[in-house]
C-alpha cells in the first residue's frame, strides 16, 4: 500500500493532469470558481468523485494541501497515512469515496490554524453543494472534532459516524482512538453497501 505520494513531484503532475477526469470533473470545476475568491484544493481524481457513496469529511486542509494541491489519502503527511491505513484496514475501496474538508478553503499554509463556529456556518452552503454534487452517496463520516461540530449547521438527513481524528498526536496519546476511527469506517461501508 503506497502512502504519501503526492510528495513526488511526478506523482503530482501526473495526477494534476488527471484533475478533470470525468469522475471529478464537474468537483473540481466547481472547485475553481470557489479558488477564484479563496484557494481551495481540489477533489483527488484517485478516490471515486461523482461515484463516491462515503463522503469522509475532515475538518480544513492542512498545510501539504497548499503543496499537493489536493486533498487526498496521498498527501505527504502521517495523518493522510494513518487515514489510508484504515480505508485499508476497514476494507472500503478507495473508489468508493470523495473527501471534502467542514471549512473547504486554505487557512494554513503557514502553519496549522483551527476553524472556529463562524467558519463552520460560512461553509455548510458549501458542504450542502458538494452533496448534491455527489448522487451516489449513502453515508458521510465526519473525521475529526471540527467536522463533527460543522455538520448540523448543514442540515443533511444522511447517515454520519463520527471518527476521530487520524493525527498521530492524537493516536499516540489516546490509543484507544484508532480502533473507534476504524469501526466508524465499517459502519460506514456497510451504510454506503446497503443504500
Amino acid at each position: 500500500m503506497q502512502t504519501r505520494s503526492l510528495g513526488l513531484p511526478d506523482v503530482r503532475q501526473a495526477r494534476v493532469a488527471q484533475r478533470l477526469a470525468p469522475h471529478v470533473a464537474s468537483l473540481n470545476a466547481w472547485v475553481d470558481r470557489l479558488s477564484a475568491e479563496r484557494w481551495t484544493p481540489s477533489f483527488d481524481p484517485a478516490d471515486g468523485g461523482v461515484g463516491a457513496r462515503v463522503l469522509l469529511l475532515l475538518e480544513s486542509p492542512g498545510p501539504t494541501a497548499s503543496v499537493t494541491g489536493f486533498v487526498s489519502l496521498d498527501n505527504p503527511n502521517a495523518t493522510a497515512e494513518n487515514l489510508t491505513c484504515l480505508l485499508h484496514l476497514s476494507g472500503l475501496p478507495r473508489k468508493q469515496i470523495a473527501l471534502w474538508n467542514a471549512v473547504p478553503w486554505q487557512m494554513s499554509a503557514g502553519g496549522v490554524v483551527a476553524p472556529v463556529r463562524a467558519h463552520h456556518a460560512e461553509a455548510a452552503p458549501l458542504t450542502r453543494h458538494v452533496l448534491s454534487l455527489l448522487p451516489e452517496l449513502r453515508a458521510v463520516v465526519l473525521v475529526g472534532r471540527h467536522a463533527q461540530v460543522a455538520w448540523p449547521h448543514v442540515g443533511s438527513s444522511l447517515p454520519t459516524f463520527a471518527c476521530p481524528h487520524p493525527s498521530p498526536q492524537n493516536f499516540h496519546t489516546r490509543r484507544e482512538e484508532a480502533g473507534t476511527a476504524l469501526l466508524a469506517l465499517l459502519d460506514a461501508r456497510r451504510a454506503a453497501r446497503s443504500g
